[in-house]
Formats: structure tokens, C-alpha cells, sequence
């Protein structure tokens, strides 16, 4: 396996063959990555959070719980989980969310969320298609008995890796998450992601001028 860092701020795309594996890992404590997937051929057909809490009849996912698809397939398989604490609820951070929308700190002001990043990725796959909700791993959310729900302080610590096996031939796409606040912290940091021997990783973020 080889490591490919998606910096701060950023996103990486890759291909996975059917029955091969990979990991996102968090190289510092609580720092969130946003994942996305596709079946590869068929961009039609993509991740979809509201099946994968449907057909796993849970609201967080760990080992031994699929990602599946608009079609209801299953596309990702989680073999192996540090931190198990994931959210399967919240969209991705995108720039109306950065740029428009308070926080307890204010505005954040910068251009790009997570869904700008990914979109970009992706572009080095040919995928002109929306970005859809993603898995938020390491995110930890909470949901009370007013039937509200939040976001908490990710439980992730440095090195907590999540491995998925590829149950069909896919492009993934991770994002270092943008927003700055509970979740991650006020200081942004990197993802790694751990992928087979050759596999290129295509990294992209609005912040820079990577292709």
C-alpha cells in the first residue's frame, strides 16, 4: 500500500478495482474527511447516505456495515475502524455554508467547502455530475430527544484510520474538511489516504492551483 497526503483544505480522487481495499487516515487529532463514491462506468449510480442509513437501519456505520448506492447495491464495505464514530446525516461543507453562515467565531470568510473540493477531484475522472451527500468520517453527530441533532467534537485521534473494501469497481473521492468549528477545530490539518501500489491520486482544492 502506498500513503498519499490530501493537504488542508483539499481533496483528492481515485480509482479502486472490485475486492481491493483502502484507508482514510486522520494523521492528526480530530480532523474530519468527507468521502464520496461512484461506481465507475456508471456516475449515475453514486453513494447515497439516506439508503446506507436505510439498509443498515442505523444512523452511524462501522466495520462490517456497507456504503450502498442510488440503486441500493453495495458499493464500499468498512473492514477495519479506529475511531468508529462517523456521520451518515450531515451534507458536506460547501462555500454558501463558509462564506454566509455564522458561527460562534463569525463568518468564516474563505471560498471552497468540501463539495467544491471534491467536484474539482473528480474533474480528473470526467465526472460532470453533482457531488451528492458523503460520508463525514470521523465526524461524530448526535441526535436528542427533541429530535434535534448536532455536531460534536470528532473522538478521532491521530493515526485512527477507517479501511474500506471495494465491492465493484469505483472512483472515491476524500476531502480534508474545510470548516473550521466543532468538529475539527480551528486548525485545519491534512488527510492521508492508503491506497494500493500505483494508484494514482488525483488531489484538487479552490485554495491553490493544483490540478
Amino acid at each position: 500500500m502506498e500513503t498519499h497526503r490530501i493537504p488542508a483544505k483539499s481533496a483528492g480522487a481515485f480509482a479502486v478495482e472490485a475486492d481491493a481495499s483502502f484507508s482514510v487516515v486522520t494523521p492528526e487529532p480530530r480532523q474530519v474527511a468527507d468521502l464520496v463514491a461512484f461506481v465507475r462506468g456508471n456516475p449515475a449510480e453514486a453513494f447515497a447516505q439516506s439508503y446506507t442509513r436505510d439498509l443498515n437501519g442505523r444512523l452511524r456505520i462501522s466495520t462490517g456495515d456497507a456504503l450502498y448506492t442510488t440503486a441500493g447495491r453495495e458499493l464500499l464495505t468498512i473492514t477495519d475502524d479506529d475511531c468508529g464514530v462517523h456521520d451518515i446525516m450531515f451534507g458536506p461543507c460547501t462555500e454558501w455554508m463558509l462564506t454566509d453562515r455564522p458561527t460562534d467565531e463569525g463568518y468564516q470568510n474563505e471560498p471552497g467547502g468540501c463539495r467544491e473540493n471534491l467536484a474539482l477531484a473528480l474533474d480528473a475522472y470526467g465526472l460532470d455530475t453533482a457531488v451528492p451527500n458523503t460520508m463525514n468520517v470521523f465526524q461524530r453527530s448526535t441526535v436528542t430527544d427533541q429530535v434535534h441533532f448536532d455536531v460534536r467534537e470528532s473522538p478521532a485521534s491521530a493515526g485512527d484510520a477507517v479501511t474500506f473494501r471495494a465491492e465493484r469497481d469505483a472512483v472515491v473521492a476524500v476531502s480534508a474538511c474545510s470548516a473550521k468549528g466543532v468538529a475539527s477545530g480551528t486548525t485545519l490539518t491534512p488527510i492521508d489516504v492508503a491506497v494500493s501500489d500505483g494508484t494514482e491520486v488525483s488531489l484538487a482544492s479552490v485554495h491553490d492551483d493544483r490540478p
